[in-house]
């Protein structure tokens, strides 16, 4: 099976994988994403707490990008939310729309998250979107990665958009199956997924007549 994109570790969970230097984080996953063919690397923005490496973090993935025939894709993020309060927990901004890189991720658990319009980002992308991660949401605090079509996310007109503007990228399906009560039932969600985006990215390829909405 071929990898065709690396994410860096950008968690929490991952501060120690691969040095705690993020940018050597991202050098090792670079030097993973070029020995493995695949095209991309997926980051995050930094957290706020991370100041030197937010100080410098839009400029210093430009001289990466410029290093590799690799894609720096960055990932749009969310505010944190906790009842009634709001954290933004990432920098410069969690919006990675309002800075300039060269290549963005887009992730539709994401946007539901934020509670932000997908389709506005992704025109706002334009060109420069090089990754999408594919899930739903219905505007929880948390990112919950549902299966595409059961929550409020435009799954199915960001895929048929996709497919007729000439997105040269890769869709990754990015769902969370931790409910699920057996393999069964998680291998049905997975299938559910793979078959939603096979439908709508082809229905939309195969009808040339088709135009993306303003």
């Amino acid at each position: 099976m071929p990898i065709l994109a690396v994410h860096a570790p950008c968690l929490l969970i991952t501060q120690r994988v691969w040095s705690t230097d993020p940018w050597v984080k991202l050098r090792r996953a670079r030097t993973a994403a070029e020995k493995l063919g695949a095209s991309t690397v997926v980051v995050h923005p930094p957290f706020r707490w991370q100041r030197q490496y937010a100080r410098d973090f839009v400029s210093g993935i430009w001289r990466m990008a410029d290093e590799t025939g690799v894609r720096f894709a960055v990932e749009n993020m969310y505010p944190w939310r906790y009842k009634d309060r709001e954290m933004l927990a990432y920098a410069p901004e969690w919006d990675v729309t309002k800075d300039d890189y060269r290549h963005f991720t887009v992730d539709l658990s994401h946007t539901a998250t934020a509670r932000t319009d997908a389709l506005a980002m992704i025109d706002r992308m334009g060109d420069r979107l090089g990754h999408v991660h594919l899930a739903d949401g219905r505007g929880s605090a948390k990112d919950e990665h549902l299966v595409p079509g059961r929550g409020t996310q435009p799954c199915a007109e960001v895929l048929e958009r996709l497919a007729v503007t000439g997105f040269d990228g890769h869709v990754v399906i990015e769902v969370n199956t931790r409910r699920a009560m057996s393999a069964a039932e998680r291998e049905a969600d997975l299938a559910e997924a793979l078959a939603f985006t096979r439908l709508h990215l082809a229905s939309a390829a195969g009808c040339p007549s088709r135009a993306p909405r303003p």
